[in-house]
């Protein structure tokens, strides 16, 4: 057996056994007092598995993408996937920022914060056109309706719904594959029927969208990359 692991024992606990993972990758089990070690070996093996994808996981979390320098050949995400960018200065064109087969162009004067600044307004337009859409979409088939639709810019939160049923998405959404938008967009209009995370309300999430732990944790895992 491959894995390295602390061992904690517990005259409290009764029968069950159970893993942790720490901050630094470390793997600590838990296990009642007299559980014998090779029955504790053979629970690792089981979840040798799922202890190698959790530790890789919290690695690439842990690597912090570097700082958008908005340069020519910079990749940037749009609905799932990377597009490169082409900067430039034309002063007779518009500035800001356009996509065009399969790339970006952004026209602006070598200023990282104005940079910054087009690249966020085109996210955030094009974030109100494409989830209002989805929103109506959604909507009109759960016969759910909302009080509009509002674009933050959020870093953690993806959407919200308020009490009067005015839906708030980040628009940093924009970045994230459809199917992991129209998961979020699903979850903020169920919750005009349910203010909760109740199991009533997953079980409303889970009828439209069936995989939507596996969309929940690609956000997870993904969130890190859609700094600007």
């Amino acid at each position: 057996m491959d894995i390295k692991y602390s061992l904690k024992r517990s005259r409290k606990r009764k029968k069950t056994i159970s893993l942790q993972i720490g901050n630094n990758s470390e793997v600590t089990i838990y296990a009642p007092y007299y559980t014998p070690v090779k029955e504790i070996n053979r629970f690792v093996e089981e979840k040798e598995s799922w202890i190698d994808k959790a530790i890789r996981r919290q690695a690439a979390l842990q690597v912090s993408p570097q700082e958008k320098s908005y340069v020519t050949g910079e990749n940037f995400y749009y609905l799932g996937q990377l597009y490169p960018l082409e900067a430039y200065f034309e002063p007779l064109e518009n500035a800001g920022v356009i996509f065009w087969n399969r790339r970006f162009f952004l026209n602006c004067p070598a200023n990282a914060e104005m940079k910054k600044h087009y690249f966020i307004s085109w996210y955030r337009k094009k974030a109100l056109q494409y989830l209002t859409e989805r929103v109506d979409f959604f909507g009109s088939m759960l016969n759910l309706k909302s009080g509009g639709v509002r674009i933050s810019a959020a870093s953690k939160r993806w959407g919200s719904c308020s009490e009067d049923n005015h839906l708030s998405f980040s628009f940093r959404l924009m970045m994230a594959p459809p199917e992991v938008v129209d998961y979020v967009v699903v979850h903020e209009l169920m919750h005009i029927r349910e203010k909760n995370h109740s199991s009533k309300f997953w079980d409303l999430v889970v009828e439209v969208v069936p995989d939507y732990q596996a969309h929940r944790r690609w956000l997870r895992e993904h969130q890190h990359y859609f700094n600007l």
